[in-house]
């Protein structure tokens, strides 16, 4: 419990943090030193001034409040109020369709929000200001202005309009959306749908937010502000607690659209019954099309919404968002998501079912941006991670249990792939993952001391079945108990360390993840043994009997146990750590069971997520994958080109599974057909056979290359690294021919070196190539003929048939740059590519080194393509096996959960 002191100390540190955050609120324009300049000011002020004029100008009424802020909560308030508003976002990037761009593309922006009183949005900005910077809220506004300008005026006579908004996972994407609604609702959209997620809590959460900054119900949120006015509520026909029902809409006498003058509200799940439900209450009042204009919002759009069979036969849930829209004579359909994936491969070239057409953004794709102070992948998982990453150790779990190894004292480790039944056999959880509850603990604390009094959340994500989820929880919350147990008897006392053993692991906890923290470990015990009887443990699925909730007049800490209901757009207050043991091969999956992503003002430098080697390599090789897609919109969009190219260039991405398409099915085989488009990559061995005969027979292969350039009297240039210019290109099929890859990854899609394809592009390359071996530091010296490198130094994992390069990386920045004129040679790597107009092969004769020590020559090269206009496409044919398949069967899978059937 608090003293009557500290809370006391947290009212006017609060009161003072407010002052000052509405006189930045009101800047212009924020200098680099204005929140510095500002604090300081209001330091000289409180210290200067006396306490009965301090409780004019603070609203405060109690005289014990009145006190001078200490030298560190003055440091967290500039901290906070710094990582809050300075906050740099730049708008977002927009690609538009062939006949998007003959249409009026300024009628809200030029004409109708000029004439119209702007009640919603107005509403909107005035209320966000209390929880986003100026510059995020301007932002906002811009880029809802140019998606606004992409969907139509509803004064005309009858419009279909189909766009996507591409976000980051938990970036903000509600914020965007809903301020879009509430200019839609201002420009005359009179019926506007949101389709929030497949989970009730998703659903939920979507309509309490919606409540809170367009409806105002309950004279909550925007209900509360000085210019709400009744008379113009939004009419909801859901709420927080009730998806669409026949019966409420019935009630509601909402069905006479044509003199409807307040915008209708509906935020279903995506669900067949509730569409259905919809559908069916609109047919019953208007037999014809409806003529008033509607938006849909589908968030999540990449999941359940797509067609994933043919034509003439659409899934149930893409079906009849294509006839709600349908249903209005003018409709505009926004989907949005951070996966983008399954979109852009919606087939645009389909003919028009009796459902309509399909979602595949033809009119727009609208990329947004994220705010500098979002913690996302590019943050968490670069190269040097270990500041947020914690690697759960390999003992202490496996892929599948093999039940014919024998483990010491029957001490299995975790399994990571299981079955319902599962919590029949889970007896105890991964040390680790005790590890990451003592850590979830000690920054409560640490929130606490830093006068964060904010919800907080763990987040534990292992499982997609409810049983487990139970057995879970049960197993945390012993364990809980006994670190509580033993902080209650001996957290005050004098070395309590000898006492508890509890004791000495939350210390070692503190001392192994937390470094460079201003506290000691003794303040943070005693602050621990305060908030311990705070924390709450929940697990959360469809049928657990107590939901989990973050209120408004109470700070929430709780330890949160799910699977698919916390997968998938639901935020999770105030996360601070993660412990992640799903696995599964699709990007877009990854990414959206990462709920550590969005803000972490004031708090990022205590986060941490727990995951496995295998997840956090995964994890590395999306963010290259994101970036190339986001720098291939740019490319789209500065080319003029249109949302079908995109979708092309996506549907081609070398590292996308998403691209496979079956054909030819037959019982055990399956032929499988691949594109891809090389130009712009940069593609090289980061996996090296560890076969000795390869080792071998790569090196050979690398001396005899040589040879063939010598001999082939090329143009030559030597400054320690050698070039070749203008090389034939039967030298470097026969390198690539006969280099020997680590043999169990036929398709490259692990490794990501596509090796077929690269041979295709080889093939049927007419230009000359440009050659390089290039100089390392090591001592080892390669001599060929005239030719003399030392060789270049890379550590290596040893991992079963091959060496991984460390850092995911073969080549040194910009590797490009020995082929460029002294002009280009600043650009970055994937901007020299653009300039190139040969392709680049990069020889590497390496020294690798394993992490005991372990030396070993080895060769590695890669390839740069040049980025070419004109598409060079390229398709595989591939026959897999049924094992293969069904692999990838047991991965999509995974990734929905088995007793989940969102086309009931």
């Amino acid at each position: 419990m608090q003293s009557t002191e500290e809370t006391n100390q947290n009212i006017m540190y609060n009161k003072v943090k407010g002052k000052i955050a509405g006189i930045i609120e009101d800047h212009k324009s924020l200098k680099e030193e204005t929140i510095k300049d500002l604090v300081q000011e209001w330091r000289d002020l409180i210290s200067s001034t006396p306490p009965m004029f301090l409780k004019t100008i603070l609203g405060i009424t109690d005289d014990s409040v009145i006190h001078q802020l200490s030298d560190d909560e003055w440091k967290y308030l500039q901290y906070e109020l710094e990582q809050t508003f300075d906050v740099r976002i730049t708008t977002g990037i927009l690609v538009t369709g062939e006949d998007q761009k003959t249409r009026d593309l300024s009628w809200w922006t030029s004409k109708k929000q000029l004439k119209s009183d702007n009640y919603y949005s107005k509403n909107y900005m005035n209320y966000m200001k209390r929880s986003l910077p100026p510059q995020v809220l301007e932002t906002i506004d811009e880029d809802t202005d140019a998606i606004m300008n992409n969907l139509a005026d509803p004064d005309l006579e009858a419009f279909s309009r189909y766009g996507m908004v591409v976000g980051h996972v938990q970036s903000g994407k509600t914020s965007n959306y809903a301020s879009l609604l509430c200019k839609a609702a201002d420009a005359g959209y009179r019926f506007i749908v949101v389709i929030a997620g497949g989970q009730n809590n998703l659903r939920n959460q979507t309509q309490t937010r919606l409540d809170e900054v367009f409806v105002g119900a309950n004279f909550q949120g925007v209900g509360q502000l000085a210019g709400f006015k009744r008379e113009k509520m939004p009419d909801s026909l859901t709420n927080a607690e009730n998806d669409f029902k026949i019966e409420t809409a019935r009630a509601r006498e909402t069905t006479n659209f044509e003199n409807m003058q307040l915008p209708i509200l509906v935020v279903i799940k995506k669900h067949t019954k509730t569409l259905s439900h919809l559908l069916k209450w609109l047919d019953s009042h208007y037999k014809n099309q409806v003529d008033k204009a509607m938006l849909v919002i589908d968030d999540e759009s990449d999941y359940a919404s797509i067609n994933t069979k043919n034509e003439d036969d659409p899934t149930v849930i893409n079906e009849k968002i294509r006839l709600l829209l349908q249903k209005f004579k003018k409709s505009a359909y926004v989907a949005y998501t951070a996966t983008p994936y399954a979109n852009i491969f919606i087939d645009h070239n389909a003919k028009n079912s009796d459902a309509g057409r399909d979602l595949f953004p033809r009119d727009f794709i609208y990329a947004l941006d994220a705010p500098s102070n979002y913690f996302g992948a590019e943050k968490i998982f670069s190269k040097e991670n270990d500041k947020y990453v914690v690697q759960i150790p390999k003992n202490e779990v496996v892929y599948e249990l093999d039940e014919n190894i024998p483990y010491p004292n029957n001490n299995y480790p975790f399994s990571i792939k299981h079955k319902k039944d599962y919590h029949y056999e889970l007896e105890k959880l991964p040390d680790s993952l005790y590890d990451a509850v003592r850590l979830f603990v000690i920054n409560i604390a640490i929130r606490d001391l830093r006068k964060q009094k904010k919800h907080n959340s763990m987040l534990i994500h292992i499982s997609r079945f409810t049983d487990v989820h139970i057995k879970i929880r049960k197993l945390v919350s012993k364990y809980f108990e006994e670190i509580k147990s033993g902080i209650k008897a001996y957290g005050r006392v004098k070395n309590p360390y000898k006492y508890s053993q509890n004791l000495r692991d939350l210390r070692d906890t503190f001392n192994d993840r937390l470094k460079d923290i201003e506290f000691d470990f003794e303040t943070i015990l005693d602050r621990v043994c305060l908030i311990i009887d705070t924390v709450q443990i929940r697990d959360v699925h469809q049928s657990a009997k107590i939901k989990l909730e973050y209120r408004e007049d109470t700070q929430t800490n709780v330890i949160v146990i799910g699977g698919l209901s916390l997968s998938r757009g639901f935020t999770i207050e105030g996360l601070s750590v993660s412990y992640f043991l799903r696995t599964t091969i699709y990007y877009d999956t990854l990414m959206q069971m990462g709920r550590w992503f969005g803000y972490r003002v004031g708090y990022e430098d205590i986060c941490r997520v727990y995951l496995t080697e295998d997840m956090n390599e995964k994890f590395g090789f999306i963010i290259d994958a994101t970036n190339d897609l986001v720098n291939r919109l740019k490319d789209m969009r500065d080319e003029n080109l249109t949302p079908e190219d995109f979708g092309l260039a996506v549907q081609l991405h070398p590292d996308s599974l998403l691209q496979v398409t079956a054909r030819n099915k037959s019982q055990n085989t399956e032929d499988m057909f691949l594109e891809m488009n090389l130009d712009g990559q940069l593609k090289e061995t980061r996996w090296i056979s560890n076969l000795q005969a390869d080792l071998e027979s790569n090196e050979l292969l690398l001396e005899k290359t040589i040879q063939s350039l010598i001999s082939g009297n090329y143009e030559h240039h030597e400054n320690k690294s050698h070039l070749w210019n203008d090389v034939d290109g039967t030298i470097i099929e026969s390198f690539v021919r006969n280099y020997r890859l680590y043999k169990n990854d036929p398709l490259g899609l692990k490794s990501r070196m596509p090796i077929e394809f690269i041979k295709e592009y080889i093939k049927d390359c007419n230009l000359k190539w440009d050659v390089v071996l290039f100089n390392g530091l090591s001592e080892s010296i390669l001599k060929v003929d005239s030719v003399r490198v030392k060789r270049q130094f890379r550590t290596v994992k040893v991992k079963k048939g091959y060496f991984e390069v460390a850092n995911r990386q073969l080549s040194r920045a910009n590797p490009e740059k020995v082929v460029m004129l002294e002009e280009n040679k600043n650009l970055s790597s994937r901007n020299m590519r653009s300039v190139m107009v040969k392709p680049l092969l990069m020889l590497h004769s390496l020294i690798l080194e394993d992490e005991n020590g372990n030396k070993q020559n080895g060769v590695g090269f890669g390839i740069s393509f040049p980025m070419f206009k004109e598409s060079r496409n390229k398709s595989l044919k591939i026959r897999i096996n049924s094992v293969y398949k069904k692999q990838l069967e047991e991965a999509y899978k995974d990734e929905v959960g088995e007793d989940f059937d969102y086309e009931e």
